[in-house]
């Protein structure tokens, strides 16, 4: 086997021990081909849960694993999630979740994520007054009303979730594996439980593993469909 080959089967191992990001995707317009491509390119396993209707529903489907309603809709999906992801979040969908009526699907998913202390990672393109999006459909940032939904999506902030460009959410999704291996630096060798616990560390600078986490990574290569 060449070095590529063994590359290629570490990288797909890591894939799928690698826990999955949650997608929340909703309907507000903008930035929707740029987003979905730098997502799905992002290294992490996407599992997407789309809002009724959508009209590039289809087009999402190709990014990840995509729930079924029943699935996600009553619910938050059971799981071990490394995030949950909002690429979508308007002012509608801020107001709704700071003023607790949860009306929608999506905004009791929130809840249910926020309550257990999952991460939850917002786009702020859709929502803020002073972003390139909002500047482009002629937003006022500076207006009476402009400074009322900073107000709301400091409050959005305030119960914990982070209001990302999408360089920023991709350096988060990625800054626990990174505080991860740097907490460990001083021990190379990495065990099953480890990998297990945080597939990525496998490929820190370097990291070596004991004989046993070697086994268990073959292993998991003859389970790879």
């Amino acid at each position: 086997m060449t070095e590529e080959q063994i590359d290629s089967l570490v990288q797909q191992i890591l894939q799928r021990l690698r826990p999955p990001v949650l997608v929340l995707v909703t309907h507000a317009e903008g930035y929707r081909h740029e987003i979905r491509h730098r997502l799905a390119e992002c290294g992490h396993p996407l599992t997407l849960a789309l809002e009724d209707g959508i009209s590039d529903a289809g087009l999402w489907q190709t990014a990840g694993k995509t729930l079924l309603p029943s699935e996600w809709q009553h619910t938050l999906p059971k799981g071990q999630w490394r995030a949950l992801v909002l690429p979508f979040l308007d002012y509608s969908l801020a107001a709704e979740l700071v003023n607790g009526t949860l009306q929608s699907p999506i905004a009791r998913r929130l809840h249910d994520a926020l309550l257990i202390g999952l991460p939850v990672l917002a786009l702020r393109y859709h929502c803020d007054p002073n972003s390139e999006l909002n500047q482009l459909r002629g937003a006022r940032a500076q207006s009476a009303y402009g400074a009322h939904i900073q107000a709301t999506l400091a409050k959005v902030a305030e119960i914990g979730v982070a209001l990302c460009t999408m360089n920023e959410l991709l350096e988060r999704l990625g800054s626990d594996v990174a505080a991860a291996a740097k907490a460990d630096g001083s021990r190379r060798y990495l065990t099953v439980t480890d990998i297990m616990n945080n597939p990525a560390l496998a490929s820190a600078p370097n990291a070596q593993l004991t004989d046993a986490a070697v086994d268990f990574l073959k292993t998991e290569k003859r389970t790879l469909p």
